[in-house]
Formats: structure tokens, sequence, C-alpha cells
């Protein structure tokens, strides 16, 4: 027989036990549910095919031959970690495409995880369902097709995967109280998965002050707290920057794809033109139909060129929203700043595309955590103020379940278009038809299969649209002695 006051004590840390554990099976089976349901989804990104750079990168790669070759070649060698995957790949399944999808959708699954178990550290009572929500269309949007059905998509997915795996890491370090061993290895892990991040694709040197906006936004530190963050936590992190960087600078491909990279336009011209972009990147998020694999955005040399002034007066009033409400809606402020780091690398570096939807994977998580923050909260403050709350919270649920729907059949419908690249240029002929390199790509697919009328006209649009297109004029040439028999 125990004191009344013990057993009282006793009884309710009991049920306090319960409801963790509850909550904490609860939480395993939504994201059982959400990969789960991910994974019957890109069954159909298995019939993908190569396409674009994956037979020259790839299949064609004489460094990926074997291992020795791999090895040799490391000094001289641009993403090691990347290239490593492409090695196994080659060595397993040689020139069988569906090998090749089983990690790049593995890797995507990884990273839903996650964006779950990542999201999970940052919400309230009133925000419980922001992960869950976030992980399921972060998982199952269509915007994701290119990184995970384009093979050489990889670079963007492994990068996310050690990106989001580092933050995760950090995060269990700067929670961990229980001395002064366990704290170590997971700072220890954090910067291995970031190392392995920037060695799968560069965008990941943003990591450091991904980091710092963790601790300011969500953690809510300041003052002498956020100093001794940044000296213990976030310090070897932008060591590795540095480390990178001269490694980067004594590379030799690295300094001819920087010399490159600076010859391709102008760096106002390419931030204004990533602007832009950016927007316009934006706006597929919510018309998926727009989906393109090669988009043709127009060059900017001014700001007063319509619809900069729009597009920069609206991307102003999101940052500026996003800062005014970063106290009472951290995870919404979050996920503005994030869109915009994982955005500047390309704002900031001339590439040859302006946009291509593989780039937007990992500032998709900032994308779609902001928009189902806004509407957990808009569904909460219309609950408090009607007599029947919980009807609004039932009709806010059908209205995602409806939007996951959608995106599942838009996913689909994609993930059909990559088993046979006529079909794939075809769509993107159809949407970017100004644009010579699809009717170049389209036409080399159709020659593959033995329609050279179809692919004369082709050739012949893209050197019509682009009289300097040295590939294009020599397709033509090609396919036109192939089909009156000189070859």
């Amino acid at each position: 027989m125990c004191h009344s006051s013990l057993c009282t004590q006793t009884r309710q840390k009991s049920t306090l036990a319960g409801t963790v554990n509850f909550a904490t099976h609860l939480q395993g089976k939504w994201l059982f549910s959400i990969l789960l349901l991910t994974g019957l989804l890109y069954i159909t990104a298995f019939a993908g095919d190569f396409h674009f750079d994956d037979r020259p990168a790839i299949l064609a790669n004489p460094h990926l031959d074997r291992g020795s070759t791999f090895l040799g070649h490391l000094d001289h060698m641009v993403r090691p970690v990347l290239n490593a995957t492409f090695l196994i790949d080659r060595r397993l399944f040689d020139t069988s495409p569906a090998g090749y999808h089983l990690l790049n959708l593995l890797l995507h699954l990884g990273s839903g995880a996650l964006v779950y178990r990542i999201l999970m550290r940052a919400v309230t009572d009133e925000t419980r369902m922001v992960p869950v929500w976030t992980a399921l269309l972060f998982l199952i949007h269509p915007i994701q097709t290119e990184t995970i059905t384009y093979i050489s998509g990889r670079a963007s997915g492994l990068m996310a995967f050690w990106y989001l795996l580092a933050l995760f890491l950090y995060i269990k370090a700067s929670e961990d109280t229980s001395g002064q061993i366990v704290r170590p290895r997971y700072l220890a892990g954090a910067l291995l998965a970031f190392i392995l991040s920037v060695a799968s694709k560069e965008p990941a040197v943003t990591f450091p002050l991904a980091l710092l906006l963790w601790d300011t936004t969500v953690r809510r530190l300041r003052g002498a707290a956020l100093r001794a963050a940044v000296l213990s936590g976030h310090a070897p992190f932008w060591f590795a920057v540095l480390a990178a960087a001269l490694l980067a600078w004594q590379h030799p491909r690295y300094t001819n794809l920087a010399q490159f990279s600076l010859q391709i336009r102008p760096l106002w011209d390419n931030a204004l033109s990533g602007l832009h972009a950016a927007g316009y990147a934006l706006l597929l998020f919510i018309r998926p139909g727009q989906l393109n694999f090669d988009h043709d955005l127009p060059l900017f040399h001014s700001l007063s060129q319509w619809p900069l002034p729009l597009e920069l007066g609206l991307w102003g009033a999101t940052v500026l929203t996003a800062f005014l409400v970063r106290r009472r809606l951290p995870l919404l402020s979050f996920g503005v700043a994030w869109c915009i780091l994982q955005l500047l690398p390309t704002w900031l570096i001339p590439r040859n595309d302006l946009l291509s939807e593989r780039n937007l994977y990992l500032a998709s998580f900032g994308i779609l955590l902001a928009a189902v923050e806004l509407g957990s909260v808009l569904t909460h403050r219309i609950a408090a103020g009607v007599e029947r709350p919980r009807a609004v919270g039932i009709g806010a649920g059908a209205v995602g379940l409806a939007i996951a729907i959608i995106l599942c059949a838009a996913t689909a419908q994609r993930n059909a278009l990559y088993r046979d690249p006529v079909l794939l240029w075809s769509d993107t002929v159809a949407k970017s038809p100004h644009k010579a390199r699809p009717h170049n790509n389209l036409g080399y697919a159709l020659a593959r299969r033995g329609e050279w009328d179809l692919a004369i006209e082709e050739f012949r649009a893209a050197v019509r649209l682009d009289p300097d297109y040295a590939l294009a004029r020599q397709n033509l040439r090609d396919a036109y002695l192939r089909q009156v028999g000189r070859q």
C-alpha cells in the first residue's frame, strides 16, 4: 500500500508516457503511409528510358567503365559522390534503366522522411499536422519528377538527401543535453553528410546559412546563445566550405566551368533573368500542367522590363511579410527564407538554362512548408470564429485530399512521358515551340526510331530557330543523307 499522492503521481507519469507512446505510434503510421503512397505512385517511373544527358554522362562515360579507372580520375572529376553512384549502377544494371531508377526513388523517400522528422521538431499542438502535409506534398508533387524519373536528375536528389540529413543531425546535436559524448558524434555525422552533399552537387555550400536560418527562425536564438551556436556548431561547416572553395580553385575542371559560366551572360542580366525565372517557377507549383523538361524563358537586361517590376514587388512583399510574422509564424518565415536561399545559386551563377525543374527540388521544401503553414493558420482562425469548428477541419482535410489526388494524377502523367524519348520531347516541343534544342532532341529521338521524314522536319525547325546551332545542322545533314540512301 503506497502513499496516495505518490500513487497519483505514478498514475500521471504512466498516463503521460502512454500519450507520448501513442503520439509516436501515430506519427510512425503517418510517415509509413506517406512513404508507401509515394512508392506506389513512382512504380511507373521504373519504365522510364535514358534521356538527354543520361547516355553521354553515364552510359558512355569512360571514367565509369571500371573502379580502377574511376579512382584514377578522381583528381580531375567533379561531383565524385554522384559519379560513384553511377559507377555502382553501371556494374549492377549495365544498360537496364529500371535499376538506375531504384536509387533515385530511395533518395526521394529518404528526403521525404527527413522533411517529416525535421519539422516534427518545430511544431506545436496547433501545427502538428504541418509535417504530415508538407512531407506528403513534397513527395507527390509532380515538379519532383525531373529529379526522380530523369536518371541524371539524381544530382539534385542526392545532394538534397545528404543536405537534409546534415540538418537533421545538427538539430539532434543541438537538442542533446546528455553530456559531451553524443553531441560531438551528431555534429561529426552532420559534417560528413554535408561534405557528401557538396561532393554530389555544388549548391550544397549554402548549408551553413541554412543552419543560421534554423537557429534564428525556428530555435529563435539571439545574442550570446546565437554566438555560442555559431562558434560551437556552425564553424566546422564554414571551414568545410572554405576548404571546398580552395580545392575548387585548384581543380582544373572547376576552373574551366567557372570561366565558361562567366561567359554565358553578364551577371546583372543573369540576376534579372533569374528573378523572373524564380517567379515563373513558383507558378509551376500551382500549375503542374506547365511542367516542362526544357523551359524557354526570356532574358532581361533592365529592371524596367515588364513584368520584372511586378515580380520584384511581389518578392519584396513576400520577404517583408515573412520578416514581420517571424515570431508568430516561424515556420512560414523559415519556409520563405529557405526557398530564397536554395534559389540563390541559380540567381548568382550563370547557367545555360535559366530554369531546370530539378534545381527546384530542395527549394520546394520551403515553398510547400510555407503554403501548408499558411493553410493551417487560416484553418484554425476560421474554425475559431464559427460555431462548428470540427466542420472547418473536415472541410480543410477534404480540400487537402483533393489537392493530393490531383497532384498524384499529374505525377503519374509526367512519369508516363519518360517511358519514351519521343513522348517526352514531343511534350517539350509543344510547350517550348520557339526553342531550338527541343526540336533537335525530338528529331534525334525520331531518327532512332527510323522515322526519318519527321526527324528531318524537326532538325529543320531547330536550324530555322537557331542558324548557329551546329549540332542541329549536323543532324539535319546526316538525316538527309541517310534518307536519300548515302549513309
